[in-house]
């Protein structure tokens, strides 16, 4: 009788706690579910961090714009690149930090008929798809994002994952289109384009041109199709997420600042010393905290129009010849220079045959070679370079230069349908 007692005793206490103290056990800080417009702000930063971080040097050191110079950088200089490499970058950054929260961001703007978010949240998680797919072919999409429900998610092919994104993209510029976007609507807390609709409405036609351009190599059609989509209304300004500097530095900065690992890539320097490029005196310096370009307090640029125009250039090339894409190459480096506030200096660089060779004799590898010098550090270059083969590479070490990344090792470790690769292989679309 004591002992039931007891345990009737324990059970009335226990419901007196639920019933009275629930509100207390709930942590204010940590909620159980977040607002869409709380969420943005954030997802934005992890994208740009992981951009203008990690995929910029991995990418840049590829495609010889960097040099690993000291300690786990100069392993990666000779294409040491490992699963422990990108951990972070996949895991902690894309998966996590971006796509997983656009989900919760998604969802809750779904059901409150928040259009605009939606579309926002669309437009991004089409962006974050497309550069784990260029980067690592097949990835985990339709069958992650379940907890531990799914611990091993099966992983969508490539074909699967770029219709998921023109898809979203599809669905976004609806959403975007919307005259009323719902009963809250991004706004400062937007630290890239601070609630512009049409803004994202041209980000995500940008998306979808870079997408076309990615697999042109399996059908020339794709040319017309990405002209289409800046034609329907591509970037009127960068998408660029804002570092203030000091704790919120730009990721290229705090590199420099806390490592100081790498130094100017050999072909970029070649490049910029064979051309005289003016811009080689905002390239060429030790990369530190002081170096003229990669500042606390530079942007990072998720697109840009000086990257729509080398796009629109490249593909009226192909679908309309030399003469027709030649004012769209000028126009491109022009906007190259203005971006960096060398536009002075444009005229006397175009005056040099090796840049400008006049309208009937400019090639691909002109377009390709001004495109690598005005981008600099961007990982878009890297899928350049496997679609076009320029600029011209010689590997840094053997015979081969890397073509995608490894998958991370905590993917190898805990999830068996992750594919056998190694960095040497080729991702889909790279015929």
């Amino acid at each position: 009788m004591k002992n039931l007692l007891f345990i009737v005793g324990l059970a009335l206490i226990f419901t007196s706690c639920k019933k009275h103290f629930e509100d207390i056990n709930t942590d204010p800080d940590q909620p159980l579910t977040v607002p869409p417009n709380v969420i943005l702000n954030g997802v934005e930063g992890t994208l740009a961090y992981a951009y203008g971080g990690d995929l910029s040097r991995h990418s840049s050191i590829f495609t010889q714009q960097l040099t690993g110079v000291s300690r786990q950088w100069a392993v990666l200089q000779n294409y040491g690149i490992v699963g422990e490499d990108v951990n972070t970058l996949w895991g902690d950054n894309l998966y996590a930090g971006v796509l997983m929260e656009l989900k919760q961001l998604k969802a809750a703007a779904e059901a409150d008929g928040w259009s605009h978010y939606t579309g926002v949240a669309e437009v991004l998680q089409a962006y974050t798809i497309l550069l784990l797919t260029d980067n690592w072919n097949e990835a985990p999409y339709s069958d992650a994002f379940q907890g531990a429900e799914q611990l091993q998610p099966a992983y969508d092919s490539q074909e699967d994952l770029y219709q998921t994104v023109f898809d979203l993209l599809a669905s976004a510029k609806t959403n975007l289109n919307e005259a009323d976007g719902g009963p809250v609507v991004p706004g400062g807390e937007d630290q890239i384009y601070a609630g512009d609709i049409a803004s994202w409405i041209g980000f995500a036609n940008f998306v979808e041109a870079r997408a076309y351009l990615h697999r042109a190599k399996m059908d020339a059609g794709n040319y017309s199709s990405a002209l289409a989509a800046i034609a329907a209304g591509g970037l009127t300004t960068d998408c660029a997420f804002p570092f203030p500097g000091g704790g919120n530095a730009n990721p290229a900065f705090q590199f420099n600042e806390q490592r100081g690992d790498c130094a100017i890539g050999s072909k970029l320097q070649e490049l910029i010393t064979d051309l005289n490029d003016p811009r080689r005196h905002l390239y060429d310096h030790a990369f530190d905290d002081a170096h003229p370009f990669m500042t606390a307090d530079r942007s990072v640029y998720l697109g840009t129009l000086v990257e729509q125009k080398f796009i629109e250039a490249e593909c009226t090339f192909h679908t309309s010849g030399a003469s027709a894409a030649h004012p769209l190459y000028l126009e491109a480096i022009n906007l190259s220079f203005s971006s960096v506030g060398y536009a002075d200096s444009a005229a006397t660089y175009l005056a040099q045959m090796e840049v400008d060779p006049g309208a009937g004799s400019l090639t691909l590898e002109h377009i390709m070679n001004q495109k690598y010098i005005a981008m600099f550090q961007d990982p878009e270059l890297f899928n350049d370079w496997r679609r076009t083969s320029f600029p011209t590479l010689t590997p840094n070490t053997g015979s081969a230069i890397p073509r995608r990344y490894p998958y991370p090792q905590k993917e190898l470790n805990l999830n068996s349908n992750t594919p056998a690769v190694t960095i040497f292989g080729k991702v889909d679309w790279d015929i």
